[in-house]
């Protein structure tokens, strides 16, 4: 019994180490347990339902899908995988039944789930997220109850909500007990010192791959208040790897608990959940030209969390921006931490590093993701490598292997005797024989003095330049001592259709993301944030 208790015990932590996307977070209540003193849960009435089914509609099914089985149109771009809701089975549960409460599915919606592309949707109202939690129970295939509660006797579990046991005191001997246990079944998968550096293969029920969590980052897919912990613990996470632990219930449990927190900080726990903030823009009397500039000092900044939608350890963890507009310009500035500079992708194994701002077109935004059907977003774009190609001579194959061999073709605008014989793309080309140039495409055009891109979309794989004729967005951006420094400058008002219009005095959705090109990040890879407010002062 000791050997199976132990082995079970090796996948105790893995409550905060699962990978699997279940549902949505919130700041004004726990992810588990009973229901917190100042919330109570509204009547499940057809209008609430009709709410949740509306916001879903809106909000979850770009992951989820539309029957809520996991398979949305994003699917295939996150790890983990979204939570399937037909299956009834939810990663934070709080009961012994392991079936999760009302006051579960609410605070997963509210906080979000870190560690996974599941955002904090705490921002809508309250009644907004019990709609949600009233509609997603209706997916389930199989409906589920919770029992009357029993406390567990004897170290046998009982039902319903799992009471918690007194708490012992965190001591030195509480400490050498709790590494004890950690080292006879926990190190095996979490390593050592629980970097997570231990055994890998892990799969979830649906077979797709899991690894155990590296418990020194502080990322808690539930919520890290002890409490919680202790019943995620005991519970463990219905379709991972994660088993119940029912032998986990008493003082064991609670150093295990206190355990798996001393390796983080409640910084770090913090720092990973995703929040909405309003980024103020002050009003100067003259806009900074460089990223460098002293005038930024101006400028109020915001710390956001970025959220890899594939989950990586190794991530861009905060992005700083910067606002000021002069009356008729803004100009944004968005700081990060990356170790690389890519700044070219000639190689079909190089990615660029890159960041882009995207507007919502209306006071009440699509999904943050890229917009919708109908429903527009402006994006700004920088890439490093159009700003290599502006500090240089023009990227090109020969710029990673001098030695290449060239085919050179009569494509330039000289007499066929002043016709280069190394350098068949170069600014003096034809554009009739440089198709993607010759066609209008703004990524091909060797003339451009910006490394900015201005962009809409409205959904996954519909993203399109905006025309380039009298384009006044700019960019530039510089990377040093393991950082980048990207500005973007444009008129308020916005030319041609699909521009955000921007104005002294009001207020517009913005959402920010990051590639890392030493990452593979490309596309749909990326480290995004949820939407955020942008205001300009008078």
């Amino acid at each position: 019994m000791k050997t199976k208790r132990l082995m079970a015990l090796a996948l105790v932590l893995a409550t905060v180490a699962a990978f699997a996307v279940a549902l949505v977070p919130s700041a004004d209540a726990g992810s588990s347990g009973p229901a917190p003193a100042n919330l109570q849960a509204p009547p499940a009435t057809a209008e609430l339902v009709d709410l949740g089914r509306a916001t879903f509609t809106k909000q979850c099914v770009p992951c989820h899908g539309a029957n809520g089985n996991g398979e949305g149109p994003a699917a295939y771009l996150l790890y983990p995988k979204p939570r399937d809701f037909t299956s009834g089975k939810f990663l934070l549960v709080s009961t012994w039944d392991r079936v999760p409460t009302d006051f579960d599915l609410f605070g997963a919606i509210t906080r979000g789930l870190p560690g996974s592309a599941m955002p904090s949707w705490g921002h809508l109202p309250e009644r907004t997220r019990w709609g949600l939690v009233n509609y997603i129970k209706s997916l389930a295939e199989t409906p589920w109850q919770i029992q009357e509660p029993t406390d567990p006797h004897d170290g046998m579990p009982g039902t319903g909500i799992i009471r918690l046991p007194p708490e012992p005191e965190w001591n030195e001997a509480a400490r050498t007990r709790a590494w004890q246990l950690y080292g006879e079944a926990c190190k095996g998968c979490h390593g050592p010192t629980g970097k997570g550096d231990g055994a890998q293969a892990q799969f979830d029920e649906k077979g797709y791959p899991t690894r155990p969590r590296d418990l020194t980052l502080g990322v808690f897919k539930g919520d890290p208040a002890p409490e919680a912990i202790f019943r995620h613990n005991l519970a463990g996470m219905p379709g991972t790897p994660m088993p119940m632990s029912d032998w986990a219930y008493g003082t064991d449990g609670w150093h295990l608990v206190h355990l798996v927190r001393s390796l983080s900080s409640d910084e770090q726990r913090t720092r990973v959940e995703m929040k909405k903030f309003r980024i103020v823009a002050h009003r100067v009397a003259a806009l900074p030209d460089h990223p460098d500039d002293g005038l930024w000092n101006e400028a109020t900044p915001i710390n956001l969390h970025l959220m890899p939608l594939w989950w990586r350890a190794e991530r861009p963890e905060e992005l700083t921006v910067r606002a000021l507009h002069d009356g008729s310009r803004v100009a944004i500035s968005l700081t990060w931490a990356d170790d690389t500079h890519d700044a070219t992708a000639m190689r079909v194994q190089d990615f660029r590093d890159a960041v882009a701002v995207q507007f919502a077109l209306d006071p009440d935004p699509p999904f943050f993701a890229m917009g919708a059907k109908g429903q527009f977003v402006n994006i700004w774009m920088w890439k490093s490598e159009k700003q290599a190609d502006i500090e240089t001579p023009f990227q090109d194959l020969d710029s990673i292997y001098p030695n290449i061999g060239i085919d050179s073709y009569p494509n330039t605008l000289k007499r066929p005797e002043e016709q280069p014989t190394r350098h068949a793309l170069t600014l003096e080309s034809d554009p009739s024989f440089v198709t993607g140039w010759a066609a209008g495409n703004i990524v091909s055009d060797r003339t451009r003095r910006s490394a900015a891109e201005d962009l809409r979309a409205q959904g996954f794989g519909t993203l399109r330049a905006r025309a380039s004729e009298g384009q006044p967005l700019k960019a530039e951006g510089v990377w040093s001592i393991g950082s980048y420094r990207v500005m973007f400058t444009r008129p308020l008002v916005g030319e041609g259709e699909g521009a955000v219009n921007l104005a002294a005095g009001t207020v517009v959705p913005v959402g920010f993301a990051v590639w890392n090109g030493t990452a593979g990040d490309r596309d749909g890879k990326k480290s995004v944030t949820i939407w955020q407010e942008l205001e300009l002062q008078p």
